[in-house]
């Protein structure tokens, strides 16, 4: 994919000027407002204490985060976020801790608290990965900056809605990630950002990747077309909503797997099953995944992707990042399946009970086909002359 702007954007990415300085031991003759740096999106904190889920153009957070794509890892980081907006400003200062849960002390805040949200929530969908972004660090804040920051938590979390009368969520990372468990992966992950948390000047942190050159660019514009990676298989859906995978997040099944864990997932999940609102839900194999078409007691349907997050045993319901069940729940094939919202509680939102199943196997009858199914699904180590595990479904 190419950009028709991308010659302007990389001229117009240059750091404003103001007083001479020298900048990293090198002299030169101007001191930039900003250094472009990495650093990882968990080690910044916010400085509002609560968000709108809107962008100023009407954009909604959650469009925009499914947007965000990766990029090849660069030193401590093993992925890059590239996000569909401009970087965030960055700046090192102390903040206050109203709750009292910390000391006053210096941390990375930024004012662009909805983007950061949005970075948050894709370098979480990614734990244990060590994530970067790339930042505008600026050498020193701007009058007044202080008098903006309103958080009292010293920005370790904030709240989400259209005012503070009508809040619908409060974000923090930390709970998230603790309940995915520990892991020498995760304790990586953790040293990463305390580390980034510790650099205490823009000249600490690490560099950001040098943009392509004009002439770079303009053999990608001119030349070949840019591949973007990272990217989530299409899906062939019915015909009644036809979508794709999400794309800001490359899926963990991307991997190699077990061909005979991933089917024995695919067999506890794919079917017919109710909704305890009433709603009943189809699901079926496809590539990359499972696609789910979904009818509420109004009859009205809606087609949601499912797909396997290896890494954290997961699968995840659509794109927002926000509900998963534990595949093990699916494997058991118990007749019941609960999905759990991100925020890492254990209570379930919402649960499935089994209805039934059908090979789309042409003249089978109802009865061979559930037969079929049931062969498929008999637990692996046992005789065959084991009773069906549909049989407790229905």
């Amino acid at each position: 994919i190419t950009e028709p702007n991308l010659l302007v954007r990389a001229a117009l990415r240059r750091p404003l000027i103001t007083s001479a300085s020298s900048v990293r031991g090198r002299k030169v003759g101007v001191m930039p407002l900003y250094d472009e740096k990495l650093i990882c999106p968990l080690a910044i904190r916010f400085t509002q204490e609560h968000i709108r889920p809107i962008f100023q153009d009407g954009i909604e957070l959650e469009r925009t985060i499914r947007q965000i794509k990766c990029k090849p890892g660069s030193g401590d980081y093993d992925v890059i976020l590239d996000a569909p907006f401009d970087s965030v400003e960055v700046i090192r200062w102390h903040k206050r801790d109203e709750s009292g849960l910390e000391e006053e002390a210096k941390h990375w805040f930024t004012f662009d608290n909805r983007r950061l949200y949005a970075l948050q929530r894709a370098a979480v969908a990614l734990w244990p990965k060590r994530v970067g972004v790339e930042v505008q660090a600026l050498y020193a804040a701007t009058d007044g900056s202080h008098r903006k920051d309103n958080s009292q938590t010293a920005g370790r979390s904030v709240h989400i809605g259209h005012s503070l009368k009508m809040l619908t969520d409060t974000w923090d990372w930390r709970e998230v990630v603790a309940s995915k468990g520990s892991s020498s992966e995760a304790d990586a992950a953790h040293k990463l950002v305390i580390s980034d948390e510790n650099r205490s000047s823009v000249d600490k942190l690490c560099d950001a990747p040098a943009s392509p050159s004009m002439l770079d660019l303009f053999f990608q514009n001119g030349c070949v077309d840019v591949k973007v990676e990272n990217r989530m298989p299409s899906v062939d859906a019915p015909s009644d909503g036809s979508t794709t995978f999400p794309s800001p997040i490359p899926s963990p099944r991307s991997s190699a797997s077990s061909d005979d864990a991933m089917s024995s997932l695919s067999a506890g999940l794919c079917g017919t099953w109710r909704g305890d609102q009433g709603d009943t839900c189809q699901v079926k194999a496809c590539e990359g995944g499972w696609v789910c078409v979904r009818k509420d007691k109004g009859g009205r349907s809606k087609t949601i992707n499912l797909w396997y997050d290896e890494k954290a045993d997961f699968v995840w319901w659509g794109s927002a990042w926000d509900i998963y069940t534990k595949a093990s729940e699916a494997r058991d094939q118990s007749g019941t399946v609960n999905w759990y919202n991100y925020k890492g509680t254990w209570d379930p939102k919402f649960k499935w009970s089994y209805v039934d199943t059908l090979d789309k196997v042409p003249g089978a009858s109802a009865s061979s086909g559930r037969a079929l199914q049931s062969a498929k699904r008999a637990p692996r180590g046992r005789g065959g002359d084991q009773a069906p595990k549909s049989a407790t479904r229905e």
